[in-house]
């Protein structure tokens, strides 16, 4: 019996302090920043020119992968039916307040709102980096910049602000 204990508070102290060496704040060159805070909640924002996009959620951690599980904000909008009833329909918060509307506004006709650029849905988690996988494959070729030749490296890295 004592050896069970023993391995599981082992295994637990592994587990809590890989996610320790995980949680903070990730940048890429190409406009994605994600927070991932230690109680396994995450935000993802994008921002290029006059874009932007947000989504919050969970994360968990495979073997070396953290994998996304996005949790949307909606808003409830409050409208009259053509039979003149007065009818509740949820639809995507363009922030992260949760509110009750009468009509939709022009905010959505805007180019920001949640997951209006799609979070990544899983990274791989190596040597403080996280990687995008595509085709099962991780992606570490350099990629070129928009309006530029200059190529920049693909991966999240740990950023201060």
């Amino acid at each position: 019996m004592r050896f069970i204990s023993t391995a599981f508070l082992l295994f637990v102290s592994i587990i809590l302090y890989a996610q320790s060496n995980l949680t903070g704040r990730y940048r890429d060159y190409f406009g994605s920043r994600i927070l991932l805070n230690s109680d396994n909640t995450f935000k993802y924002t994008w921002h290029f020119d006059m874009q932007s996009s947000w989504t919050t959620g969970t994360w968990t951690v495979m073997n070396d992968t953290v994998v996304f599980h996005m949790i949307p904000v909606y808003d409830t909008l409050q409208h009259t039916n053509q039979n003149n009833f007065v009818v509740d329909t949820l639809i995507l918060s363009p922030d992260e307040r949760v509110e009750r509307i009468s009509s939709v506004d022009t905010r959505i006709l805007l180019s920001y709102g949640q997951n209006s650029y799609s979070h990544p849905g899983k990274l791989f988690f190596r040597k403080g980096r996280l990687y995008k996988i595509s085709n099962g494959r991780l992606v570490k070729k350099k990629q070129k910049g928009f309006w530029t030749g200059k190529k920049w490296i693909p991966w999240y890295f740990k950023s201060n602000d």
